[in-house]
């Protein structure tokens, strides 16, 4: 039965509104597969279009140009990530547990061979293309700092930590901590695949290091 009136104009918009967001996550899958492939000055918009579907009309609608839609793959890899940060922030996870959460998101989403693939490419370009770095910047890695700043910055008013005038420069050093062992390996030889195990083992021993230092003591 057709919907008439204002309720069937906005199941029509919730349809429209759903379709546009399968066809953003098909650009988006397939670019970063373009991407991963081809390189980013030699991907082809068209190229992306043929397996995404779609015309170019929409894929330039939606992320403006090729620089638009590199940044918009790069920053979906990362907003698993800011997310789980979310999660343990609004539910005032213990400090112990949250960062034992967060590190082995954070890390087991770097080590995933995308992301891996997807660092050496944004690395590569960052010489010749400074303004694209910076926005990824930005885009991914400044927010992971801030939102881990929040958290930290809220185990401290709930008296679990010290406070510091400083907690966006403590959140990098667990990060680095967490992240350096495991992906600087797996980026040097493609031969290493952190498994779940080594990103669970890595983080339980940061994460006692960083609250309660090479003694251990709690």
């Amino acid at each position: 039965m057709k919907q008439n009136g204002p309720e069937g104009a906005a199941m029509k918009g919730t349809d429209s509104a759903s379709r546009a967001e399968l066809r953003r996550r098909a650009f988006l899958d397939a670019a970063r597969e373009v991407f991963l492939e081809q390189g980013y000055e030699a991907a082809n918009m068209s190229e992306i279009v043929r397996r995404a579907g779609g015309s170019l009309a929409t894929l330039y609608a939606q992320f403006g140009d090729k620089e638009g839609i590199f940044l918009a793959v790069l920053e979906a890899r990362m907003k698993d990530v800011t997310n789980a940060l979310e999660v343990e922030l609004q539910t005032h996870t213990p400090v112990e547990e949250g960062l034992r959460r967060i590190g082995e998101q954070f890390a087991g989403k770097l080590v995933q061979p995308q992301s891996l693939e997807l660092y050496r490419l944004i690395v590569g370009l960052a010489k010749k293309f400074p303004d694209l770095a910076q926005t990824f910047m930005q885009l991914g890695p400044n927010k992971v700092r801030a939102a881990i700043a929040a958290y930290l910055q809220d185990r401290a008013d709930a008296g679990e930590i010290p406070q510091s005038d400083d907690f966006e420069q403590l959140g990098s050093l667990f990060l680095d901590m967490v992240r350096s062992p495991l992906q600087s390996r797996a980026l040097l030889d493609q031969t290493v695949r952190p498994s779940e195990e080594d990103v669970r083992v890595n983080v339980e021993r940061t994460v006692s290091v960083f609250l309660y230092g090479l003694s251990g003591k709690r």
